[in-house]
Protein backbone atom coordinates (compact mmCIF):
# COMPACT_ATOMS: atom_id res chain seq x y z
CA UNK A 1 0.00 0.00 0.00
CA UNK A 2 1.73 3.24 -1.11
CA UNK A 3 1.36 6.08 1.54
CA UNK A 4 0.60 9.57 -0.42
CA UNK A 5 2.59 12.52 1.08
CA UNK A 6 0.91 13.78 4.26
CA UNK A 7 -0.89 10.94 4.92
CA UNK A 8 -0.88 10.04 8.28
CA UNK A 9 -1.32 6.56 9.95
CA UNK A 10 -0.85 3.92 12.85
CA UNK A 11 1.89 1.22 13.11
CA UNK A 12 2.45 -0.53 16.54
CA UNK A 13 0.10 2.26 18.89
CA UNK A 14 1.99 5.31 17.52
CA UNK A 15 1.28 8.12 15.05
CA UNK A 16 3.07 8.50 11.77
CA UNK A 17 3.25 10.88 8.87
CA UNK A 18 4.59 10.01 5.50
CA UNK A 19 6.70 13.27 3.97
CA UNK A 20 8.61 13.83 0.99
CA UNK A 21 12.56 13.02 1.38
CA UNK A 22 14.24 17.14 1.77
CA UNK A 23 15.65 17.69 -1.72
CA UNK A 24 19.47 18.82 -0.92
CA UNK A 25 19.59 15.61 1.82
CA UNK A 26 22.63 13.33 0.61
CA UNK A 27 22.69 9.94 2.09
CA UNK A 28 20.82 6.86 3.17
CA UNK A 29 17.08 7.73 3.74
CA UNK A 30 16.70 5.05 6.37
CA UNK A 31 18.56 7.26 8.74
CA UNK A 32 16.08 9.78 9.12
CA UNK A 33 12.97 7.68 9.30
CA UNK A 34 11.13 6.97 11.85
CA UNK A 35 9.67 3.42 10.84
CA UNK A 36 13.71 2.46 10.25
CA UNK A 37 12.97 0.23 13.67
CA UNK A 38 17.43 -1.00 14.65
CA UNK A 39 17.83 -1.24 10.42
CA UNK A 40 14.50 -3.23 10.22
CA UNK A 41 11.73 -1.61 8.04
CA UNK A 42 8.20 -2.73 8.53
CA UNK A 43 7.30 -1.38 5.25
CA UNK A 44 7.73 -2.59 1.82
CA UNK A 45 10.71 -0.34 0.07
CA UNK A 46 8.50 0.25 -3.07
CA UNK A 47 6.77 2.46 -0.26
CA UNK A 48 9.56 5.30 0.28
CA UNK A 49 11.52 5.24 -3.03
CA UNK A 50 10.77 6.71 -6.45
CA UNK A 51 13.29 4.24 -8.26
CA UNK A 52 10.98 1.45 -6.47
CA UNK A 53 7.74 2.27 -8.28
CA UNK A 54 6.03 5.30 -6.36
CA UNK A 55 3.30 6.40 -8.80
CA UNK A 56 4.25 10.29 -7.99
CA UNK A 57 7.92 9.53 -8.75
CA UNK A 58 9.20 10.72 -4.67
CA UNK A 59 11.50 9.15 -2.32
CA UNK A 60 9.40 9.47 0.90
CA UNK A 61 10.36 9.27 4.38
CA UNK A 62 7.83 8.25 7.46
CA UNK A 63 8.23 10.42 10.48
CA UNK A 64 6.47 9.83 13.94
CA UNK A 65 4.46 12.47 14.91
CA UNK A 66 5.03 14.35 18.50
CA UNK A 67 2.63 14.84 21.09
CA UNK A 68 1.88 18.38 22.57
CA UNK A 69 0.15 18.86 25.87
CA UNK A 70 -1.92 15.93 27.44
CA UNK A 71 -5.00 14.35 26.39
CA UNK A 72 -7.61 16.85 26.52
CA UNK A 73 -11.46 16.35 26.03
CA UNK A 74 -12.82 17.50 22.73
CA UNK A 75 -17.15 17.08 23.17
CA UNK A 76 -17.38 12.92 24.20
CA UNK A 77 -14.03 12.33 22.69
CA UNK A 78 -10.78 12.45 24.40
CA UNK A 79 -7.87 13.74 22.09
CA UNK A 80 -4.77 13.55 22.14
CA UNK A 81 -2.91 16.59 19.88
CA UNK A 82 0.01 16.07 17.57
CA UNK A 83 2.42 18.34 15.97
CA UNK A 84 3.03 17.82 12.14
CA UNK A 85 5.37 18.34 9.53
CA UNK A 86 3.33 18.80 6.36
CA UNK A 87 -0.08 19.60 5.65
CA UNK A 88 -2.00 16.38 6.51
CA UNK A 89 -4.01 13.73 3.91
CA UNK A 90 -6.53 11.72 5.90
CA UNK A 91 -6.56 8.22 4.37
CA UNK A 92 -10.24 7.09 3.81
CA UNK A 93 -12.23 5.11 6.68
CA UNK A 94 -10.20 7.02 9.47
CA UNK A 95 -12.96 9.33 10.61
CA UNK A 96 -11.32 10.41 13.91
CA UNK A 97 -8.93 13.59 13.10
CA UNK A 98 -10.12 16.87 13.97
CA UNK A 99 -7.62 19.71 12.62
CA UNK A 100 -7.05 22.74 15.44
CA UNK A 101 -4.45 25.02 13.70
CA UNK A 102 -5.53 26.65 10.68
CA UNK A 103 -2.13 26.84 9.15
CA UNK A 104 -2.53 22.46 9.96
CA UNK A 105 0.37 22.67 12.13
CA UNK A 106 -0.98 20.35 14.65
CA UNK A 107 -3.63 17.82 14.59
CA UNK A 108 -6.21 16.22 17.28
CA UNK A 109 -5.96 12.27 17.17
CA UNK A 110 -8.92 10.66 19.19
CA UNK A 111 -7.44 8.13 22.01
CA UNK A 112 -10.03 4.87 21.00
CA UNK A 113 -10.27 2.78 24.07
CA UNK A 114 -10.71 -0.79 24.29
CA UNK A 115 -12.44 -3.52 25.77
CA UNK A 116 -11.39 -4.17 28.73
CA UNK A 117 -11.45 -0.08 29.70
CA UNK A 118 -15.07 -0.70 28.57
CA UNK A 119 -16.40 -3.43 30.27
CA UNK A 120 -17.27 -2.01 33.04
CA UNK A 121 -19.59 0.38 32.30
CA UNK A 122 -22.91 -1.00 34.46
CA UNK A 123 -20.99 -0.47 37.44
CA UNK A 124 -23.34 0.79 40.53
CA UNK A 125 -22.05 4.18 41.37
CA UNK A 126 -22.64 7.06 43.23
CA UNK A 127 -22.21 10.84 42.77
CA UNK A 128 -19.00 12.47 42.75
CA UNK A 129 -17.70 13.16 46.25
CA UNK A 130 -14.78 15.56 46.61
CA UNK A 131 -14.22 15.27 50.24
CA UNK A 132 -14.66 11.03 50.29
CA UNK A 133 -12.22 11.27 47.24
CA UNK A 134 -9.98 13.05 49.21
CA UNK A 135 -10.28 10.86 52.15
CA UNK A 136 -9.23 7.92 49.84
CA UNK A 137 -12.28 6.90 48.40
CA UNK A 138 -12.22 4.91 45.34
CA UNK A 139 -12.43 7.04 41.87
CA UNK A 140 -13.79 5.87 38.31
CA UNK A 141 -14.82 7.60 35.22
CA UNK A 142 -18.61 7.07 34.08
CA UNK A 143 -17.60 4.65 31.93
CA UNK A 144 -16.15 2.52 34.27
CA UNK A 145 -12.42 3.28 34.27
CA UNK A 146 -10.18 3.35 37.26
CA UNK A 147 -9.36 6.73 38.36
CA UNK A 148 -6.88 8.26 40.98
CA UNK A 149 -6.74 11.71 42.05
CA UNK A 150 -3.20 12.87 42.53
CA UNK A 151 -3.43 16.37 43.26
CA UNK A 152 -6.53 18.74 44.36
CA UNK A 153 -5.47 21.53 44.64
CA UNK A 154 -3.63 22.48 40.68
CA UNK A 155 -3.88 26.37 40.00
CA UNK A 156 -6.46 27.34 37.25
CA UNK A 157 -10.12 25.85 36.39
CA UNK A 158 -9.91 22.09 36.40
CA UNK A 159 -7.75 22.07 40.11
CA UNK A 160 -7.97 17.90 40.03
CA UNK A 161 -5.06 16.09 38.67
CA UNK A 162 -6.30 12.65 37.76
CA UNK A 163 -4.06 9.39 36.09
CA UNK A 164 -6.35 6.68 34.36
CA UNK A 165 -5.57 4.31 31.74
CA UNK A 166 -6.97 4.93 28.52
CA UNK A 167 -5.54 2.56 25.41
CA UNK A 168 -4.04 0.97 27.74
CA UNK A 169 -1.57 3.38 28.89
CA UNK A 170 -1.96 5.69 32.22
CA UNK A 171 -2.54 9.38 31.02
CA UNK A 172 -2.83 12.54 32.79
CA UNK A 173 -6.31 14.40 33.06
CA UNK A 174 -7.86 17.71 34.50
CA UNK A 175 -10.91 17.65 36.46
CA UNK A 176 -13.65 20.60 38.06
CA UNK A 177 -14.40 19.75 41.98
CA UNK A 178 -17.27 18.67 41.05
CA UNK A 179 -15.53 15.88 38.68
CA UNK A 180 -16.55 17.52 35.58
CA UNK A 181 -14.20 17.19 32.67
CA UNK A 182 -15.39 20.86 31.09
CA UNK A 183 -15.65 24.90 32.60
CA UNK A 184 -19.51 24.33 31.77
CA UNK A 185 -20.87 21.78 34.02
CA UNK A 186 -23.17 20.77 31.38
CA UNK A 187 -26.13 19.18 32.19
CA UNK A 188 -26.02 16.43 30.21
CA UNK A 189 -23.91 13.06 31.92
CA UNK A 190 -20.61 12.61 30.54
CA UNK A 191 -18.92 9.37 30.17
CA UNK A 192 -15.50 10.49 31.21
CA UNK A 193 -17.33 12.74 35.06
CA UNK A 194 -16.03 11.24 37.40
CA UNK A 195 -17.72 9.02 40.23
CA UNK A 196 -17.74 7.48 43.33
CA UNK A 197 -16.89 3.81 43.22
CA UNK A 198 -19.46 1.84 45.57
CA UNK A 199 -16.97 -0.22 47.99
CA UNK A 200 -18.48 -3.87 48.98
CA UNK A 201 -17.60 -4.81 52.67
CA UNK A 202 -17.82 -7.77 54.09
CA UNK A 203 -17.67 -10.03 57.61
CA UNK A 204 -19.12 -12.99 59.61
CA UNK A 205 -21.95 -12.77 62.12
CA UNK A 206 -23.34 -15.41 64.31
CA UNK A 207 -27.29 -16.48 64.38
CA UNK A 208 -28.36 -17.02 67.79
CA UNK A 209 -31.77 -17.77 69.34
CA UNK A 210 -33.64 -17.20 72.72
CA UNK A 211 -35.73 -19.94 72.20
CA UNK A 212 -38.36 -17.77 70.59
CA UNK A 213 -36.92 -15.59 68.08
CA UNK A 214 -33.82 -15.89 66.26
CA UNK A 215 -31.71 -12.37 65.59
CA UNK A 216 -28.35 -11.84 64.44
CA UNK A 217 -25.52 -10.91 67.08
CA UNK A 218 -24.21 -7.39 66.36
CA UNK A 219 -20.45 -8.17 66.47
CA UNK A 220 -18.94 -8.34 63.04
CA UNK A 221 -15.62 -10.64 62.63
CA UNK A 222 -13.35 -10.69 59.64
CA UNK A 223 -13.39 -14.74 59.52
CA UNK A 224 -15.35 -17.40 60.07
CA UNK A 225 -12.99 -18.99 62.67
CA UNK A 226 -12.54 -15.72 64.68
CA UNK A 227 -17.17 -15.43 64.77
CA UNK A 228 -16.85 -19.20 65.75
CA UNK A 229 -14.77 -18.69 68.53
CA UNK A 230 -17.34 -16.29 69.88
CA UNK A 231 -20.54 -17.64 69.24
CA UNK A 232 -20.27 -21.78 69.52
CA UNK A 233 -19.76 -21.88 73.10
CA UNK A 234 -22.76 -20.18 73.94
CA UNK A 235 -25.96 -21.92 74.63
CA UNK A 236 -28.20 -20.24 71.78
CA UNK A 237 -25.51 -20.58 69.12
CA UNK A 238 -27.02 -21.62 65.98
CA UNK A 239 -24.56 -20.83 63.01
CA UNK A 240 -21.98 -18.50 61.42
CA UNK A 241 -22.98 -16.94 58.27
CA UNK A 242 -21.09 -14.35 56.20
CA UNK A 243 -22.99 -11.03 55.24
CA UNK A 244 -22.12 -8.44 52.45
CA UNK A 245 -22.94 -4.26 52.37
CA UNK A 246 -22.12 -1.60 50.35
CA UNK A 247 -20.33 1.38 51.55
Amino acid sequence: MERKIGEIFECGGEWYQCVELPSDYIGCICNICSMNFDGKCPLPIRECQAENGRSDRKDVIFKKLEKVGEPCHFGKKLMQTYKLFTKPVTPLGLDYFTIREADNSSLKIEIKQNEEEMEEKNLNLKPFDLEAAIQGKPVCTRDGRKARIVCFDAEGGKPLIVLSKIDGKEVILRYTEKGQSDYYHSPTPREDDLMMLIEKGSGYVNVLSDYENRFVDSSIYSTPEEARRNGEDKDYYIATVRIEWEE
